[in-house]
């Protein structure tokens, strides 16, 4: 691996965070970095709304596919059902697809092949418990399907994209572009701190300001944790971000500290110094804060790194764990009975539960809500 390529991709992946207008770009360097074609986002709100970007080599195929295949897309059904069942991170088209039905399904005859496409791999990401996104890149047809080990690169560079989108598809909803970042800020559900190089408070939205108290405080200008183990590891993520250190798997898992009867979910994002953003030239790290007490008690992505889950697997706890029945989770996440059932079995057996009320008191206990 081109461990320069490599860091250079994850720079441009935070760039991103605050303006999203970069990234069809940020995505064709990911295709670019694991031999693909072209990589597309495709996102959907629970409320129904959904979104699509693609990078620029994929701008052609795209528009022949909104005008032609969405409704006829037979292999993304099959994505989403597999990505529902939750038995694997990462799925490409050779673990989904048998040689026969590539042979003859008209998404690769008549769509992908002439294109000069065939391989495809996909990523679910959580960027906010409201959005299902995943990330796809698409791989010409002469060229081999994905191996193992690009599977698994993919999967490590999915959790700085999941982080990054953690703002941008908020911003991207709150029409940044045409209000302007401070404006765009003010109007998400999150709150969001913009520290400059000597941790300084730069910029706090309206969220934030709400979300200040007995978990998060700024002392000196400084924001700090109140709960002093907690701000250890709160100060190690600044510390990291100021040497330019790529963070690790650890360091990506969002931080929950605790703030009275409940926890608020912290993540800093690194910024690039190259970032091409007015507001952001002298910031070197944005600091994102959820409450989880706000509308869903919890979030899939955290669930997952808490339990070792797949984001499948962890949509589905959160579910249940909230107090859904089983039949019901199923409808919600489009996947039949008896394969929640299954999910359910293996999320009940990496969890160390067996029953539905010691999942929910589980996941209370994870986002230090009062039960």
């Amino acid at each position: 691996m081109n461990f320069s390529a490599w860091n250079d991709a994850i720079d441009t992946i935070y760039a991103a965070a605050a303006a999203p207008n970069l990234w069809p770009n940020t995505l064709q360097t990911i295709a670019e970095l694991l031999d693909a074609r072209g990589a597309l986002l495709l996102y959907r709100h629970d409320n129904g709304r959904f979104g699509v970007i693609v990078s620029p080599t994929l701008v052609m195929m795209a528009k022949e596919y909104d005008e032609h295949w969405q409704h006829l897309d037979v292999r993304a059904d099959r994505v989403f059902q597999a990505i529902a069942s939750g038995s694997r991170d990462v799925w490409a088209d050779h673990t989904i697809f048998t040689d026969e039905e590539v042979a003859r399904l008209p998404i690769y005859q008549q769509f992908l092949l002439p294109h000069g496409i065939c391989w495809g791999m996909t990523v679910p990401v959580s960027p906010s418990p409201a959005v299902h996104v995943i990330l796809t890149l698409l791989r010409a047809r002469e060229k081999p399907g994905y191996s193992d080990a690009l599977q698994n690169q993919l999967l490590a560079l999915s959790r700085h994209v999941e982080r990054s989108l953690s703002l941008s598809i908020r911003l991207m909803d709150a029409e940044a572009e045409r209000v302007g970042l401070a404006a765009a800020l003010d109007r998400i559900d999150c709150g969001v701190l913009v520290l400059g190089a000597d941790q300084r408070v730069l910029l706090a939205n309206r969220m934030a300001d709400r979300l200040l108290g007995s978990g998060l405080a700024i002392s000196s200008g400084r924001l700090r944790v109140t709960d002093r183990a907690a701000n250890q590891v709160f100060q190690d993520r600044l510390a990291a971000v100021e040497s330019g250190t790529v963070p690790g798997p650890e360091a990506q898992e969002p931080l929950i500290v605790p703030n009275g009867e409940r926890g608020l979910i912290v993540q800093v994002l690194p910024l690039p110094t190259s970032i091409d953003v007015p507001a952001l030239q002298t910031a070197s790290a944005i600091v994102l804060v959820q409450d989880p007490a706000r509308e869903r008690p919890f979030d899939p992505a955290v669930v997952r790194d808490a339990f070792k889950l797949t984001l499948g697997e962890a949509r589905l706890a959160v579910l249940v764990g909230a107090g859904a029945a089983p039949a019901d989770a199923a409808e919600t996440l489009g996947i039949a009975l008896p394969t929640a059932r299954t999910v359910l079995k293996r999320v009940f057996e990496k969890t160390g539960v067996s029953r539905q009320s010691e999942l929910a008191a589980l996941m209370g206990k994870l986002f230090m809500l009062r039960q």
